[in-house]
């Protein structure tokens, strides 16, 4: 039996671009993802607005969430859906 691969995903944003690119980039990744069969581990909407990197505190958080799973990791991924 084949382990689905994981792939790390960081949402990049930046606060003087439409919020709502990141929001719904972010939705887009995760589903193109699934459709391929491959696993996501990204921050969610509790952990940073709209679950996108844009500070170095959610930098952190997001560091930390690949180190907790780093075991399962396969890639990293970097969209920025508001550039």
């Amino acid at each position: 039996m084949n382990e689905l691969m994981t792939m790390g995903i960081i949402v990049g944003n930046r606060g003087f671009f439409p919020d709502h690119l990141a929001k719904t980039g972010r939705e887009e990744i995760i589903a193109a993802l699934k459709e391929a069969c491959i696993n996501a581990v990204v921050l969610g909407p509790e952990e940073s607005k709209y679950a996108a990197v844009e500070t170095r505190e959610e930098s952190r958080k997001c560091a930390d969430l690949f180190r907790v799973n780093q075991d399962k990791l396969d890639g990293i991924i970097v969209t920025l859906p508001n550039f």
